[in-house]
């Protein structure tokens, strides 16, 4: 019996040195187990952080490229300008609306993503009317003509309008 007492003495004696150098493993181990759980927590944030700025950059809008195009759009017989654009105001359109203008034939059907709203003078019908076809033919814009009244003491054509670019001009910056 006493041999009996003896093992069984000496096998817990063993168990708790075996539980004794896994505690010890554990906490030497606590110190890489938190910083590796502090890291993971700054990838989770960083993987947000890249996220939001792959939205952004899908988002962003050239303006001055798009205000450029724009502007070189605009005929100029002899290089000169007969429109002046007194008032300019752009806006990105969500690809559902993109669409959605399209299927309903605005812009002359071009599905465009940068929408300008105009506002101008024009030094008569005829420089009106170029101006209009220059958006009409161009592949990259199209025009939604809103009105133009005629002022009898200057001479010029008030217009009104909205120039959307196609997709091209987004993205990117």
């Amino acid at each position: 019996m006493a041999l009996l007492h003896y093992a069984a003495y000496q096998e817990l004696n063993q168990a708790r040195l075996e539980r004794d150098a896994l505690r010890a493993e554990v906490e030497a181990l606590r110190p890489f187990i938190a910083e590796q759980n502090r890291l993971q927590q700054e990838r989770k944030a960083l993987e947000e952080l890249l996220a939001i700025r792959e939205t952004l950059a899908k988002n962003a809008i050239p303006w001055s490229e798009n205000l450029a195009l724009l502007i070189n759009q605009i005929p100029r017989p002899g290089g000169r300008f007969q429109v002046a654009l007194k008032s300019l105001q752009g806006r990105l359109l969500s690809e559902e609306e993109a669409k959605r203008q399209a299927e309903a034939k605005a812009f002359d059907g071009k599905e465009v993503r940068v929408e300008f709203a105009l506002q101008g003078e024009a030094l008569g019908d005829r420089a009106l009317a170029e101006f209009i076809r220059a958006f009409e033919r161009s592949p990259q814009m199209g025009i939604e003509f809103q009105g133009a009244s005629l002022d009898q003491n200057s001479g010029l054509y008030t217009f009104t309008a909205r120039v959307g670019l196609t997709g091209g001009g987004t993205g990117g910056r």
